[in-house]
């Protein structure tokens, strides 16, 4: 009985026991589906890792191995706190990296990359239980992760060091770099589990699926290894970390074009530099939540090409949700491909073709991003450049001038544009002012233009309260500078109307103002004295009527200068990037240099040099030739010749013999047929007057037997060309000085004509060109739209008119070209020197003449500051 009930008591402690257990288990069970253990699991099934957090302005120094040949640099963008989440939205941001050695910098560049925020489950806190990127603080938010893979120069020293910072003034990233190492993975297991590393990091480094990339982008993603690299310094004083979480979890794509997509607000334009052959295909689509779909357009597709043919398509906008498909046929050679939201509607839109037939500068190419067969979208290839507003609310915009400068040292080239929330022609006020010593003017200048909106320019705006303009009365100055997000519509900017001023001695500031806000660019001028080129694949190879405009050049004349106020600029948001697209453009009319006015005077030279005349053929149909022009003169070949009464030199015919032994003939000339003159010919050059004739057009016959005559008339033919006298000067080492008056603040044109023995170009220059012995007297304080070279060599082109004759030298020929030398609007009125000297071993002849100056508007005309052309130098 006893044991009876011990057994009833162990199996009723048993079942409490077990009752305990179970009611525990449960009570764990429903704990882990708390908020609480949500929030904990999401930290505790992410990747934690270690980066280094770039502040603006900041900089951090990775030490680089002698044997690296690339490194990886893992980034993220931190936004500001307060970020609304929208899965739609991309952001854009830069790295600044600049390799150094024991003696100076090995490599600098800045790249760019787009990335968005992945997040998934949200929560009533507003939190997500799936994201990403994320850190422990709740209010930080942190993008996808990108990758920038950086190729380092062959040839370096041992010791290198790394320095990263943001690219954009505003923008705060985490950073980790890493340094390659290839390994091999024979084992089955080892490759899956590498092919599944390669999947999570192309998704990592790219909008593409890792099964639309090329085989070869697949296996080098597989087979390579990173090791990481660690900053140098001391945590806290020179590199700051932030742990951050990341987890697998990325938004799908949306597959509507297979590709990267773009949007293209209304009236914005984007331009695709393409190598043909090609058939690229344009495919637009909106992404409007209309109740009842309208079409959104119209949109405007041109392509140029590089021989100047272009060719316009008028394309209906795209429907909401509804993605419509352009194939474009592009033939051999070089291609841009400009697409115009004409509409009033936000549209996307994605070029897609081949990976090889993207033109774009081989730093530049993103890498890998190949999707399947080999297809990828083109991204227009944009230009930065560093800009300040000035406004009413903003500092004035100041400049610092060093006194010790000369003439050419305090000039100043300013580029100016408005800045609008929308297009805009108002006119564009900038108001300059030149300071001494003392804060006294010594000057002033104003800028007045009406551009037009630049549809494939923009500013990477600070974004203040509102939407706000920076310099505008509404916008504060705040330090808080935001993101670079590229999804809201940047603001507009108009094209640069550009003008040059010289600072007058005693300058020692230069103040820029404007009543609106406005965008300035300041540049300084330093000759490197080589033409200026565009970089490869940029080049002005083949190119007919057309050019690169905003492409970047191997060499630079114009150099870009930072206000001497910065810090109060910075302060007040006045600083921002201007976003430029490389891209080709007509050459337009506007370009083109004026015909000449006036009459043309011929200038000579100073002093008594020798001179040398020559026949040149000239056309005889206007008035005022005739007293210029002659008359060749063949015997047994008969001419008609005009004589006209307002002549008033007696009819003469000038002969020339090739050989003496001909002396001793006899020449008669006949008018109309009938015996007019007759004469012995008694020396190799001579000259017989003719007669008095009657006005009218009359047939001249020479007849004679000597051998190698030859004759001409001081009459013009009556049809046809005839040869005009010129009278040429030897150009030697020393050189020819000829004075050139200016009369007013106009430019004019000294017409220098040089004669070689050869009609071909030169590829060495040959003539030297000075202007007053290199030191001009300039306007200072007064803007001009071009400046003057003082000095310049010149590379003699080809000959393009018939060959000139020198007198008494039968079958020798001289070849004209003309050398324009203008002394523009920033040479004072007066009489100046120009001096031409010869630089190569050939002989060489010129004359000199000019045309009537004309008044002309000196107001600076709109041209292209940033692009690539032969203008962007001085005259």
């Amino acid at each position: 009985m006893k044991t009876r009930s011990r057994a009833l008591v162990a199996l009723l402690g048993l079942m409490v026991g077990l009752a305990l257990i179970w009611g525990a288990s449960l009570a764990v069970l429903g704990n882990t589906d708390t908020p609480t253990a949500r929030r904990d699991a999401k930290f505790v099934n992410a990747e934690r890792l270690i980066f280094y957090r770039l502040e603006p302005g900041r900089e951090m120094r990775v030490r680089v191995p002698a044997e690296a040949e690339e490194l990886l640099i893992v980034t993220h963008e931190l936004l500001p706190d307060g970020t609304p989440y929208a899965p739609e939205k991309q952001y854009q941001y830069g790295l600044k990296a600049i390799l150094r050695g024991p003696d100076g910098v090995l490599l600098e560049r800045a790249i760019f990359t787009r990335t968005r925020q992945s997040k998934g489950q949200p929560q009533e806190d507003g939190t997500f239980l799936q994201e990403s990127a994320f850190t422990t603080h709740a209010n930080q938010q942190v993008t996808d992760e990108r990758e920038f893979v950086l190729r380092l120069p062959k040839e370096r020293p041992d010791y290198s060091v790394l320095y990263l910072r943001p690219a954009g003034a505003n923008d705060t990233l985490l950073a980790r770099v890493y340094v390659r190492a290839h390994r091999t993975l024979p084992l089955l297991a080892s490759q899956k589990l590498a092919q599944a590393r390669a999947e999570v990091r192309a998704g990592r480094a790219t909008f593409e699926p890792f099964e639309k990339l090329s085989t070869d982008t697949r296996r080098w993603l597989a087979e390579e290894h990173w090791e990481r690299l660690n900053a140098e310094g001391e945590a806290g004083t020179d590199y700051q970390i932030e742990p951050v979480y990341r987890t697998p979890y990325r938004l799908p794509l949306v597959e509507a074009t297979e590709s990267v997509q773009e949007r293209l607000g209304a009236g914005r334009a984007v331009a695709l530099n393409v190598t043909g052959p090609a058939k690229p295909v344009l495919w637009l689509w909106s992404d409007a939540t209309d109740a009842h779909p309208q079409p959104h357009g119209p949109v405007t597709v041109q392509t140029l090409s590089a021989d100047g043919t272009a060719h316009t398509l008028e394309l209906p906008g795209p429907v909401a949700g509804s993605p419509m498909s352009h194939p474009l046929e592009l033939p051999a050679g070089v291609h841009t491909v400009m697409v115009r939201n004409d509409g009033q509607e936000d549209l996307r839109y994605t070029v897609e073709g081949p990976f090889e037939s993207w033109l774009l500068p081989t730093e530049s190419r993103p890498q890998p991003g190949v999707a399947s067969e080999g297809r990828v979208a083109f991204l227009p290839d944009t230009r930065r450049t560093e800009a300040f507003a000035t406004g009413p609310a903003c500092p004035v915009l100041e400049l610092d001038i060093d006194p010790r400068m000369d003439a050419v040292g305090r000039l100043v080239r300013i580029d100016a544009r408005s800045l609008d929330r929308a297009p805009s022609r108002e006119p564009l006020h900038l108001s300059l002012t030149v300071l001494d010593a003392q804060g006294q003017s010594l000057g002033q200048a104003s800028l007045d233009a009406t551009p037009e909106p630049a549809p494939f320019e923009s500013a990477a705006l600070v974004p203040l309260p509102g939407g706000a303009l920076p310099c505008t009365p509404v916008a504060t100055a705040i330090q808080d500078a935001g993101s670079g997000e590229v999804t809201d519509l940047p603001a507009w900017v108009s094209g640069a109307t550009s003008a040059r001023v010289f600072l007058p001695m005693g300058a020692r500031k230069l103040r820029v103002e404007a009543p609106r806000t406005t965008i300035v660019q300041l540049y300084s001028f330093l000759s490197s004295g080589q033409p200026v080129a565009a970089s490869a694949p940029y080049t002005n190879d083949a190119l007919t009527g057309v050019r690169w405009r905003n492409a970047p050049v191997d060499q630079r004349t114009w150099h870009p200068m930072r206000p001497a106020n910065l810090n109060a600029l910075l302060q007040g948001g006045a600083r921002m990037e201007l976003l430029s697209q490389v891209r080709l453009e007509p050459v337009g009319p506007q370009e083109e240099t004026p015909p000449p006015s006036g009459d043309a005077v011929v200038v000579r030279p100073y002093g008594t040099p020798p001179v040398v005349e020559v026949l040149e053929s000239g056309p005889a149909d206007t008035v005022d030739m005739v007293r210029a022009l002659s008359t060749v003169l063949e015997p047994g070949r008969a001419v008609r010749a005009r004589f006209d009464a307002r002549t008033p030199t007696r009819p003469e015919v000038r002969l020339s013999l090739k050989d003496a032994a001909a002396l001793g003939n006899e020449v008669e000339v006949l008018l109309d047929g009938e015996p007019l003159h007759r004469f012995t010919v008694r020396s190799t050059r001579a000259r017989e007057l003719l007669p008095p004739l009657p006005p009218g057009e009359h047939e001249v016959l020479l007849r004679s037997t000597a051998p190698g005559l030859t004759a001409l008339l001081n009459r013009p033919p009556a049809a046809g060309s005839g040869l005009r006298s010129r009278t040429v000067y030897p150009v030697g080492q020393g050189g020819l000085r000829v004075p050139v008056r200016k009369t007013g603040p106009g430019a004019v044109t000294l017409n220098v004509v040089v004669y070689t023995s050869v009609a071909e170009g030169a590829t060495e220059p040959q003539l030297s060109v000075t202007v007053d012995g290199g030191n001009p007297v300039r306007r200072a304080s007064v803007l001009v739209p071009h400046v003057t070279r003082a000095e310049r060599t010149v590379v003699l082109p080809a000959s393009e008119r018939e060959p000139a004759m020198p007198v008494g030298r039968p079958g020798v020929k001289w070849y004209a070209r003309t050398v324009p030398v203008t002394l523009g609007e920033d040479i004072a009125p007066g009489v100046h020197t120009v001096r031409i000297q010869s630089l190569g071993s050939g002989p060489m002849w010129a004359r000199f003449f000019m045309f009537g100056q004309a008044v002309e508007n000196t107001a600076p005309r709109v041209w292209n500051r940033g692009g690539w052309q032969p203008d962007e130098d001085l005259l």
